[in-house]
């Protein structure tokens, strides 16, 4: 049953198929597109066929005009580098790398003559790394010469790749550790993935979930002064928010913990990102306490969406008093307004 507005009520509906023109990146892109009509013929409105629509135009484009996204995958493959350092040496993000690599994002046309000169001139890789060079750690940089040097002298190169994502996701919040800016703790990755899980068991808008992680550490250190996870919050416009928390999804949606899922709202390319777990909470990371926390901050912002809680979070003194883009520091949470439960 779907509602049609041309009928003014709700009723029964089938689908068929038509031809549709999509303008994308300035290019015409005809598909079949399959769309839902009331027993009138009348087109009624179905989100998920109208953004299979959409995400058809956008694979059709990427064949006539750009590059598929396997292909691109196959670009990376190729030398055996994993998402964050291969993004270092191409100049590219690795959130974008990733969705590229996906087919959720088209490349610029920047972006996509990378990909295609790699393609043609896989050696082309060395004037890259010697450009971008410096972004890499030094261990990176170790790793990286390694790799392209195995490669170079064979075409059938199977190393894995520089990092892992566990070490990458690990690595930014290593600095800090059991510090005033972890909750006085180390960083543990299997906890942060946990709570992760239980966030968006149902899905959840992603803006949102950055504020649930946040207010779950920072209620634990309030009542007990340690935090859960050890993770390193930032202050951002639109709220707290994981430290290089793009990256730190990128990487949980490849190690298939989360898949992040992107909609188009309006006509004008506006989107929203949500957030669905892959795999299944386990309470066992956690003590009762814990457990507390977490099902608490769930329920006192059942209600809430990312702008209301975002706008929320914004009346804490952390947030009010953090320099836009620093660390938060745990001291904060002492003056965190207590749940409304209600």
């Amino acid at each position: 049953m779907r509602y049609c507005d041309e009928c003014g009520a709700e009723g029964p509906s089938t689908t068929i198929e038509r031809p549709k023109t999509f303008t994308v990146r300035g290019k015409e892109i005809e598909i079949q597109q399959t769309i839902a009509v009331c027993d009138k013929g009348h087109k009624v409105y179905d989100e998920e066929l109208d953004n299979a629509s959409i995400l058809l135009a956008t694979h059709k484009y990427a064949e006539q005009y750009g590059m598929p996204a396997e292909q691109i995958h196959a670009v990376r493959q190729q030398y055996g580098i994993g998402y964050r350092p291969f993004a270092k040496i191409i100049g590219i993000g690795s959130a974008s790398l990733r969705r590229h690599e996906s087919g959720e994002l088209l490349p610029s046309e920047t972006h996509l003559d990378i990909y295609k000169r790699l393609q043609a001139d896989p050696g082309m890789i060395h004037k890259y790394y010697q450009r971008h060079k410096g972004k890499l750690s030094t261990r990176e940089q170790k790793q990286a010469e390694n790799v392209l040097a195995s490669w170079q002298a064979s075409t059938s190169l199977t190393i894995e790749s520089i990092q892992s994502d566990e070490e990458i996701i690990e690595a930014i919040h290593r600095p800090y550790e059991s510090t005033e800016l972890t909750g006085y703790l180390s960083f543990n990755l299997e906890k942060f993935i946990h709570m992760v899980l239980f966030f968006t068991r149902d899905g959840v808008a992603k803006t949102k979930l950055m504020k649930l992680l946040w207010y779950a550490d920072f209620m634990k250190f309030k009542r007990q002064t340690v935090s859960i996870s050890g993770a390193v919050y930032e202050r951002l416009p639109f709220g707290p928010v994981p430290k290089d928390h793009e990256i730190t999804l990128a990487h949980l949606q490849h190690m298939n913990v989360i898949r992040i899922e992107e909609t188009i709202i309006n006509d004008e390319g506006w989107t929203m990102m949500s957030v669905k777990a892959s795999q299944q909470f386990d309470p066992s990371y956690f003590d009762v306490h814990e457990l507390d926390i977490l099902r608490e901050i769930e329920y006192a912002f059942r209600n809430y969406g990312s702008r209301k809680i975002s706008d929320y979070a914004h009346q804490e003194r952390a947030w009010i008093e953090t320099p836009s883009e620093h660390p938060i520091d745990y001291k904060y949470a002492t003056d965190l307004r207590e749940l409304d439960m209600m």
